[in-house]
């Protein structure tokens, strides 16, 4: 009943503990995440793999005095419930509830924003270095998922803490997952007496491997890196999953993150629906695309279960390549096959898209180079919240040259916009949204390939006004638009370049609304307006999209209606523009 758990409030109270509780607390603190998860859903594995590790972080070092900075998030909830956040945890990925990932403005024991990977190494030395130049005496560890090292960034961090003979703690979560099996050279080393000397080149002390889950153990090797004067790295074996048997024996992901679920005779029974979602549909088409044409790849920084590409990498297992957390690498990588005459698909989602944005420009874009970007998660995601909604693809990727951007509306859509772009001479941009599919509007054809521009979605005899949408917005417009006489509606299809005698049409209207699921400085409103600007063309316009807000954790559905993304905010938009409201 966690009754040891429910008398802690604070790190210090485990400080308290006698050494025989521990075992004990790391059991309650099992229990409650996964009665946790079963309610709301969550990163399940990693928390239940780190749990040992961080009771013993806690343990030996003082937070927040001595910093604790954890990469990435995935792996914190029993840092949560040791830090005062217990009572509220049920509310862990709803809106106004605790964050999915940490984040210091929740709590001073999360040194870090920690929602994207490969961050802790860089930051720690940072704060380590600050610290020292302020006379303060305080700890810092970085503590790294074992999937963090097949990211660049994480090098960077180590080559730099590592000549600088400064005292940071490095804590390697070793539990060779990062959401799928981890991948490359450098998690294959770690099994071996080389990881030593990998460490030790770097300018590291090196101390394990360590049972991750040897409380003893553990608790002595961060005593031991806790009193160095240099770097060290503290490398501890853990399972991810461990305590949960269904996670456990999930050997692909071991419950990375999933939904609320239950037992039912015995077995564990996830809530899911059964629609398709955007992932699923796009992955099929790019089998297919792959099936017709050998020169098709497709290439994934870390995200084959959640760009629903395990199917493709059982089917075309050498045309399938999962590069790690890399996403730099990742977007170069396709550069190059694209160089040797391949037609590489790049899987990643927007949130992970904007940290390669320099390889996006110098190595596709420049050279010209036909690489097609499979943009998940554009828009709102839910529940992982600020550090993962798909906001700024739109606003970022427009402006560059030669770069062809299209939003499906539908699942139909998909298939005739990866056949365009993997046809084109240039580079592609298909973003889509994380979600179930929704139905084809009656009398409406996909298009034909290639695709040219936008598409009329309904188009008034007598125009007053015109809702223009990039991707399934347009469902939500039709829906505003039934009955309203004189309103139309035009699914831009690409952001870029634009459908210019479309969209002048619909500024002939006299009044546009332009809804878009991302943020409205310089995404397609604003691509409108410039294009209305230089036309002369004096319609009145309303740009609807995300706010000018990091948007946090809730339920996308409920979000949208907030920022009038629905149809009948989109319906009140458009009545307040023709009732001569301002922009």
């Amino acid at each position: 009943m966690s009754e040891l758990l429910s008398r802690i409030g604070s790190p210090s109270d485990v400080r308290a503990l006698p050494e025989e509780a521990l075992p004990l607390l790391c059991q309650e603190l099992r229990e409650d995440i996964i009665s946790i998860c079963g309610r709301v859903g969550g990163h399940l594995g990693a928390s239940l793999g780190a749990v040992e590790l961080i009771v013993a972080l806690h343990r030996v070092f003082h937070s927040p005095q001595d910093a604790l900075l954890f990469d990435v998030g995935h792996q914190t909830y029993a840092h949560k419930l040791l830090t005062g956040r217990r009572d509220r945890m049920h509310t862990l990925r709803h809106a106004g509830g605790i964050a999915p990932f940490l984040d210091p403005r929740e709590s001073p024991h999360d040194a870090l924003l920690a929602g994207h990977s490969c961050t802790a190494v860089s930051a720690a030395l940072g704060v380590l270095e600050g610290r020292r130049q302020h006379g303060h005496r305080g700890h810092v560890v970085a503590v790294l998922g074992d999937g963090g090292l097949t990211g660049g960034l994480t090098f960077e961090g180590l080559n730099n803490a590592g000549g600088s003979s400064l005292p940071l703690v490095v804590v390697l979560n070793d539990n060779q997952m990062s959401i799928s099996a981890n991948v490359g050279a450098i998690p294959a080393l770690l099994r071996t007496r080389e990881a030593r000397d990998f460490f030790e080149g770097l300018g590291f002390t090196y101390l394990g491997p360590v049972d991750g889950h040897d409380l003893p153990a553990l608790i002595r090797a961060l005593r031991e890196a806790r009193a160095s004067s240099r770097p060290v790295v503290v490398h501890a074996l853990t399972l991810k999953g461990k305590g949960f048997p269904p996670a456990e024996a999930d050997a692909q992901t071991r419950g990375h993150a999933m939904g609320p679920y239950e037992w039912r005779d015995g077995k564990l029974v996830r809530s899911r629906g059964g629609q398709r979602t955007f992932s699923e549909a796009f992955a099929a088409v790019l089998e297919d695309a792959m099936a017709r044409d050998p020169r098709v790849v497709a290439v994934t920084p870390a995200m084959l279960e959640g760009s629903a590409l395990n199917a493709l990498k059982a089917r075309f297992p050498d045309r399938v390549h999962d590069v790690g957390i890399a996403e730099q690498h990742a977007v170069t990588f396709s550069a190059g096959l694209a160089l040797a005459g391949a037609r590489p698909v790049c899987c990643i989602y927007s949130t992970f898209l904007q940290r390669a944005y320099d390889q996006i420009i110098h190595d596709v874009c420049l050279p010209g180079l036909p690489v097609v970007f499979a943009v998940d998660r554009a828009g709102l995601v839910g529940a992982d919240g600020a550090t993962h909604q798909g906001t700024y693809d739109v606003a970022s990727l427009r402006p560059l040259p030669d770069l062809h951007l299209w939003s499906p509306m539908v699942g139909e859509d998909l298939a005739p916009m990866l056949d365009t772009a993997l046809a084109a001479p240039h580079a592609s941009v298909i973003r889509f949204p994380r979600g179930t599919l929704p139905p084809l509007p009656e009398g409406l054809s996909a298009g034909e390939v290639p695709l040219r521009g936008a598409r009329w979605l309904l188009r008034a005899e007598q125009p007053r006004l015109t809702l223009v949408t990039l991707g399934p917005l347009g469902i939500a417009a039709l829906e505003a638009a039934r009955g309203e006489p004189g309103w139309s509606v035009l699914d831009a299809r690409c952001a870029s370049p634009l459908d210019e005698a479309a969209l002048l049409e619909a500024g002939r209207s006299g009044h546009v609304v332009v809804a878009e699921e991302g943020t409205t400085r310089g995404g397609l409103g604003s691509a409108v307006l410039e294009l209305f600007a230089a036309h002369g063309l004096m319609a009145r316009v309303r740009l609807m999209g995300m706010p000018d807000a990091f948007v946090p954790h809730g339920d996308a559905r409920v979000q949208r209606a907030e920022q009038g993304l629905d149809a009948a905010g989109l319906r009140r938009a458009g009545l307040a523009l023709l009732a001569g409201g301002g922009r």
